[in-house]
């Protein structure tokens, strides 16, 4: 057994400072649904964390394609409703082999100081963070069914107003719905989908969310545009959508988004003609 003594300190909080982020998260995702759907997505939780202590001890693929066909099915059932959820990439917490660097669980500079030994986030670690989060989970259940007085009418706040809507966003072109789910898929699960056959799934993806009538992904004017994304334009317009979309991603706090779409405005903003960049010399 490895000597934590020896290590950075760091090192020795790795599965603690994972578990309290990821606590954190779930507080954040909770503040988005009714008391019914709080125990729903907790019990939820529960069960790809019994699947993914199962992967851990086993090394079985078995549990990882559960895992993905429970998170489909509460997609299924909550659709765009997900979105909250979906935005923490609780999938990270559970599959990700680099969990330190990928969700940022010590600064950059304190990560390069370390040894490779001590960068990995090992067995040992995944388990104690597993049993933690379980635990934690387990007992927000019980007290989520202790306070349960049902949701007969529940509380509709402006925030989740603007959500469930029926009025059409006139503003909300079908430009920027796909540089939002574009943004969102490749910060929050690390999915781009570049190439044809990856694609041709994600526009199905976004037919269901967008409630665009789909027949052939050949036919599918969502598809052809997405193999563009996020280089659809080469002009002010494109900047004028990164700005339009980005606020989105503040507000969830999907911090590597913002940054992806922040680089990306950089980039469009060099590639205009001399003259026009100094209508962005402040961004």
């Amino acid at each position: 057994m490895e000597d934590k003594s020896q290590l950075n300190p760091h090192r020795e909080e790795f599965a603690h400072l994972l578990a309290k982020k990821f606590w954190n998260d779930y507080l954040e995702v909770l503040s988005r649904y009714t008391h019914s759907e709080k125990i729903e997505i907790t019990e939820h939780l529960m069960l790809i964390f019994q699947l993914a202590s199962g992967y851990s001890k086993t090394g079985n693929e078995k549990f990882t394609e559960l895992i993905e066909t429970y998170e489909d099915d509460l997609l299924t059932k909550y659709r765009s409703r997900l979105v909250a959820y979906f935005s923490k990439g609780f999938i990270k917490y559970l599959l990700s082999e680099n969990v330190v660097s990928d969700l940022n669980l010590v600064t950059k500079e304190e990560f390069d100081a370390m040894a490779p030994a001590e960068q990995e986030f090992n067995s040992e670690d995944r388990e104690e963070f597993l049993l933690m989060s379980q635990n934690a989970l387990s007992n927000a259940r019980k007290l989520l069914y202790l306070h349960d007085k049902g949701d007969a009418v529940p509380t509709i706040t402006l925030e989740e107003t603007t959500i469930i809507t029926d009025q059409p966003d006139k503003d909300m072109t079908k430009a920027r719905q796909l540089l939002t789910i574009y943004y969102f898929l490749k910060a929050s699960l690390g999915i781009e989908g570049r190439d044809s056959s990856s694609t041709s799934g994600i526009a199905r993806f976004i037919h269901v969310l967008t409630g665009t009538k789909f027949t052939t992904v050949q036919n599918s004017d969502i598809y052809k545009k997405y193999l563009q994304m996020p280089n659809y334009k080469k002009d002010n317009q494109l900047i004028t959508d990164l700005k339009f979309v980005r606020p989105y991603f503040v507000d969830l706090g999907l911090d590597s988004a913002v940054k992806m779409i922040d680089e990306e405005i950089k980039r469009a903003i060099k590639e205009l003609p001399f003259g026009e960049r100094k209508k962005h010399k402040n961004d």
